[in-house]
């Protein structure tokens, strides 16, 4: 009886630590196995930034999300574009998932092969002019990365960068 009594309390318990209070719960980029690379990618943005004399980015939870969204649709429909097959521009996904912004911008690179595809995509959007404009823009305050991976290692990399609307 005793033994019923303690598995009983143990599922009581075990069911009721399913709605962890919020501060405890992990950040969406925790349960997301290529977050650590997202913040790297994050990280080496803020280094070029820091090294042309433009102020950090702030990391943002929310446009995360549609740049791992937008990643993980080229990937999974096979283009790369910042216009997706459904004729979406990265100021309309953004605008979907209800981020206001006043200015907004968007990065993205497709490696295969490369030891480190943040390093390569750092490197290949400073030497894009336009893809360097955008990361190295003063005006934007904000940004999040998404990245998705396909089965044969094509890395899909989205930084979406914003100046949030006041």
């Amino acid at each position: 009886m005793r033994l019923c009594c303690v598995l009983l309390l143990a599922l009581v318990l075990l069911l009721a630590g399913w709605h962890r209070p919020a501060a405890s719960r992990p950040r969406a980029d925790e349960d997301d196995p290529l977050g650590p690379l997202a913040r790297k990618v994050f990280a080496l943005a803020n280094r070029q930034r820091r090294l042309h004399g433009v102020h950090e980015l702030e990391w943002s939870e929310a446009l995360a999300e549609p740049a791992r969204r937008h990643s993980m649709d080229m990937m999974r429909s096979g283009f790369f574009s910042h216009t997706d097959l459904a004729g979406s521009t990265p100021g309309l996904r953004l605008r979907a998932a209800s981020i206001s912004w006043s200015r907004c911008g968007e990065n993205i690179f497709r490696e295969h092969g490369m030891d480190d595809p943040a390093d390569a995509a750092i490197e290949g959007w400073m030497r894009s002019p336009s893809h360097r404009q955008s990361l190295l823009d003063p005006l934007f305050t904000q940004t999040g990365v998404g990245i998705a991976i396909s089965p044969d290692t094509d890395y899909f990399i989205t930084q979406e960068l914003i100046r949030p609307l006041k």
